[in-house]
């Protein structure tokens, strides 16, 4: 879709526009050329998260990486690097023994250090921004009341074998007093701080305008760059800079009020904004909405437009938007037809309105 208006080119006064990429994309010099023609921000999809970089303790398989890495530089878009420290998708063997209980805090420490420091030393210099830790917040009910301690919502053991906060177990075995097992989350930025100490450093988080992850993400930073500020390494430089907000949206909940509420929570800490993942769905798994009726797709122009209206609005502290996924066929959620480009690649409503805005 070479000749329609460029993305990035329309909003470079605001922020840069990014999209995700895998390995196989660089063998298709159309869609190539059309990720040029609207992108200037890249995010590996899958081939930077940590089970694909190093299965086993010791191994490390950065061919993939490589790749992406490279071709971005070649073409002058920013890299991202995603993701360092998560609780999906990353090898056991960083904070668990082989029948899956925690291994201590010394040894995921050790672990973590040893990642970092190869996978983080490898890049260094080349990766714009890292989100360096994802998704470490539990998810909420919303029916309780905050406790007003960031750390009480540091995931742990659940019900839930996706969702075990193993890093978080692994630090409080073994912590002694004054200690916490969500003392991982200094130690992940303080590492990747120490091995590429000119990439910015994000924090990634999911459902972000919900109550409690507002409040207690900006606690978390605040609270983890003071200590920063006393450690005897410290650069004068924030050791989080940045909050990324995965703007994953449906037609359900999305609220903009509550997304703005978020946006000025986060901007409150000095903290840069990107919005790392963004879509938004109709429908759902069980009952697609792809293609969308014209009522659907009304809502998803309206609703795009009035993001990037507040985008706009926030621009000086917003570094990115990221939509995670070129077209509805390609997307992760392609049920729902979350895209500006649906399944044919052709541009939606969605694409011409928030053009035609700016």
């Amino acid at each position: 879709m070479t000749n329609l208006p460029s993305l990035c080119k329309t909003f470079e006064e605001y922020f840069k526009i990014g999209n995700i990429i895998s390995p196989c994309d660089l063998e298709d010099a159309k869609l190539l050329e059309e990720y040029r023609h609207h992108y200037n921000a890249a995010t590996a999809e899958n081939a930077m998260k940590p089970v694909y970089v190093t299965p086993k303790k010791g191994v490390y398989e950065f061919g993939e990486a490589d790749r992406i890495v490279e071709w971005a530089a070649q073409n002058g878009l920013l890299m991202v690097g995603h993701t360092l420290v998560w609780h999906g998708q990353s090898a056991p063997w960083l904070n668990m023994k082989e029948d899956g209980s925690p291994l201590t805090r010394a040894e995921a420490k050790a672990n973590m250090e040893e990642f970092i420091k190869a996978y983080v030393g490898r890049y260094s210099g080349k990766i714009y921004s890292w989100d360096v830790i994802n998704e470490a917040f539990i998810d909420s009910s919303g029916d309780e009341k905050y406790t007003g301690n960031w750390r009480d919502y540091i995931r742990r053991e659940t019900d839930n074998p996706r969702a075990v906060g193993h890093w978080f177990l692994a630090y409080a075995n073994g912590a002694g007093e004054g200690e916490h097992g969500s003392d991982y989350v200094f130690d992940a930025f303080y590492f990747a701080r120490k091995y590429d100490p000119k990439a910015v450093l994000y924090y990634n988080e999911y459902n972000e305008e919900f109550d409690h992850k507002c409040t207690a993400i900006p606690q978390m930073v605040n609270e983890i760059n003071e200590q920063w500020r006393n450690h005897p390494e410290y650069d004068g430089m924030p050791l989080i800079e940045g909050i990324g907000m995965q703007s994953h949206h449906n037609h359900i909940c999305t609220n903009v009020d509550k997304i703005r509420a978020a946006l000025e929570s986060f901007t409150k800490t000095g903290a840069k904004i990107s919005i790392t993942e963004m879509d938004f769905t109709h429908g759902s798994s069980s009952e697609p909405a792809n293609p969308l009726t014209a009522e659907q797709s009304q809502n998803l122009t309206k609703m795009y437009t009035a993001l990037f209206n507040l985008y706009r609005e926030f621009s000086p502290h917003i570094e990115r938007v990221t939509f995670w996924g070129l077209n509805d066929k390609r997307s992760w959620r392609s049920w729902g037809s979350p895209l500006l480009f649906d399944s044919n690649n052709q541009p939606k409503d969605a694409f011409h309105a928030i053009l035609n805005n700016v």
